[in-house]
């Protein structure tokens, strides 16, 4: 046992240069923490004498102060005396994070681990936030001033379990729920806040630092506790008292933080997620949130070996060994290992002219649809899309369904699909009873005007439904459309400046015509079965969408889309808009700024479609 020393004996300790975290771990405990992933120490007075006096807790916060100086200090000491020896040929690394990685004294957490056998500078500390390290930014000097290779992070505990109101995100106990049944809306949201300040940091170092490499992990499976601060009591609070269920919802917690995280690394060429459930045993739990030191050894293991994997070199075997020495200075470094970039595909669709046999000759030609579809197309070249263009002709049902079908095989979690569409917008007759029977109900189906015959929006929702979970799609309207797309009218304006007055849609009797003339071709299309209140679920029940799809559209649902001179209205202004900047603002913004050049009567719709993703909806427009 630890003999009992007085504070002043503490005191001369934390002030001693060669004093370590170690030695002063024996005189210290966890207090209660205010906040999750901040753990807090105190002096142990059982191991050490402090009188009951105004100036002893005077002694003793200062202790406290010289004790995590301590810690910091020994770091940055060890980093500078690792490069200053001059053998070392390993890696040099920067990390920034929260109490994984910085466990004040008493835990030896996994950058201690780490450090051992890498140049670490080390700038974590207990209870920091990803918030805290995106605003703060302290890794842009480090890496700059280390020309460190690598960037670990650590963060989004604080989010995992709603910063200690954990009950607020759930719902009350209920036998008939499954664990996944317990966490509401709201706790995606959260998961949601963490991955785009997750991606503001990956943006920031791959526009800064384009060749550093970024390493984070979405934690181990945490075990709630009866008396635990963070889990435990909060999940009792809801009347989930069970231990089991209460792991299992901790459970389906830490999948969707690693999930979204690894999903997220996916856009990102140079960023790794570590999956580190399973890594932690039972037994290796400090409390509900850390591991003990055998725990993190085993996580830090798991950074070891993404670590050398990027340097390319065995676990353990510095670059040279075996030669006799060090590799000589002249030595290139090895190239570091490089995720392959998102595939990004693109489509882009113009129809000026269709065939008149099939359309009856009730469809006037337009002038610039070709232009919009050579315009996107020219974008997305720009962008690092990998195009196909379908003009006129080209641009038939058998086509465009080949393309998209053809994007969504190759395309795997993390790649995107933008495709473009300009030409004509049509309704015509519901024949599958998809648009319901209620009075409010139009009874039309939606449809794009392609050069052989319409495509109807139920079958856009039937290719919309072959993407995978995780591939993002990014749709361009310029027409007139509802429903899946935006629902036309038929009525013209007069003339403009700068306008010609053309719009892009087909009267609802013209319509009717070219659907009774071709009756047994659209009555032979995918039809939606299931009856709803509203079209758009009952296409999104029919062929369920796991992809995550924005659409922008040239119009609301009353009005109408016009051609200017050169191109649509709206394909001339997303341009404008584009140019000045503004598709930083994500996708929501850049359609609200589009909408502010365009007159009142034609405004310009942002929607979404599948699974809901604010991180790629925040991102620069047309981006890979």
């Amino acid at each position: 046992m630890t003999e009992k020393i007085t504070l002043e004996q503490l005191q001369e300790m934390a002030a001693d240069p060669g004093t370590g975290p170690e030695d002063l771990a024996p005189y210290f405990r966890t207090r209660d923490a205010a906040s999750p992933f901040d753990p807090q120490i105190e002096i142990d007075e059982t191991r050490v004498m402090v009188p009951d006096t105004a100036e002893a807790a005077s002694r003793s916060a200062l202790v406290l102060n010289s004790a995590n100086w301590i810690e910091r200090m020994k770091r940055q000491t060890r980093f500078h005396r690792r490069l200053s020896e001059g053998n070392y040929t390993g890696p040099i690394i920067v990390e920034e994070g929260d109490s994984w990685f910085q466990y004040p004294l008493l835990l030896r957490d996994v950058i201690d681990v780490l450090m051992d056998r890498y140049a670490i500078f080390s700038l974590s500390a207990g209870g920091d936030t990803l918030e805290n390290m995106a605003t703060g930014a302290q890794y842009r000097k480090a890496l700059e001033e280390t020309q460190a290779s690598i960037l670990l992070l650590s963060g989004g505990g604080n989010d995992l379990v709603a910063d200690g109101r954990l009950a607020d995100h759930l719902r009350p106990f209920d036998p008939n729920l499954r664990p996944a049944d317990y966490l509401l809306g709201s706790f995606d949201q959260l998961i949601a806040r963490s991955m785009a300040l997750y991606n503001r940091i990956f943006t920031d170092v791959a526009r800064r630092f384009p060749k550093v490499e970024v390493i984070c992990h979405g934690y181990d499976y945490t075990l709630p506790r009866i008396r635990g601060k963070w889990l435990g009591q909060p999940m009792q609070a809801r009347g989930i008292a069970d231990p089991a269920l209460q792991a299992s919802i901790a459970v389906v917690m830490v999948d969707r933080l690693n999930a979204e995280l690894a999903r997220l690394a996916r856009r990102h060429p140079r960023v790794h997620h570590l999956d580190l459930r399973g890594r932690v045993e039972r037994d290796h739990w400090n409390d509900e949130l850390h591991p003990d030191d055998s725990g993190y050894a085993a996580v830090a293991a798991v950074f070891a070996e993404r670590i050398d994997a990027l340097t390319r070199r065995p676990r353990g075997v510095p670059r040279g060994a075996g030669t006799g020495g060090p590799a000589p200075e002249a030595a290139p470094a090895a190239p570091a290992l490089i995720q392959p970039r998102p595939m990004a595909l693109s489509l882009h669709v113009g129809v000026n002219r269709v065939d008149q046999a099939h359309y009856r000759n009730f469809v006037q030609d337009l002038e610039f649809c070709v232009n919009d579809a050579e315009a996107m197309r020219d974008l997305a070249v720009q962008r690092g899309y990998e195009t196909r263009l379908l003009t006129d002709a080209q641009a038939t049902r058998e086509a465009l369904r080949g393309a998209m079908t053809d994007a969504a095989q190759q395309l795997e979690p993390g790649g995107i699909f933008l495709m473009s569409y300009a030409g004509h917008g049509a309704q015509i007759g519901d024949f599958n009873g998809d648009e319901g029977d209620g009075p409010d109900r139009d009874r039309l189906d939606e449809t794009l005007c392609l050069h052989d015959a319409m495509l109807v929006d139920d079958e856009l929702y039937q290719l919309w439904a072959a993407f995978r979970e995780g591939v993002r799609v990014v749709a361009v309207f310029d027409s007139c459309h509802s429903g899946s797309i935006l629902r036309a009218s038929a009525n013209r304006r007069t003339d403009r400046a700068g306008r010609t007055g053309r719009v892009r849609t087909i009267s609802l009797g013209a319509s009717v015509q070219i659907y009774r003339a071709n009756r047994a071709f659209y009555d032979g299309l995918p039809s939606s079965i299931l009856p709803s209140d509203s079209a758009v679920l009952t296409k999104e029940l029919t062929y369920p969408v796991s992809a995550s799809i924005l659409q922008i559209s040239a119009c609301q649902s009353n009005q109408t889309a016009e051609e200017a001179f050169g191109n649509g209205l709206f394909t001339e202004r997303l341009m404008a808009t584009l140019a000045e900047g503004s598709g930083r603002l994500g996708y929501s913004g850049f359609t609200d700024r589009i909408a502010a050049r365009m007159p009142p009567e034609q405004t310009p719709k942002f929607w979404r479609v599948g699974r809901p993703d604010p991180v790629f909806e925040a991102q620069t427009v047309f981006s890979v």
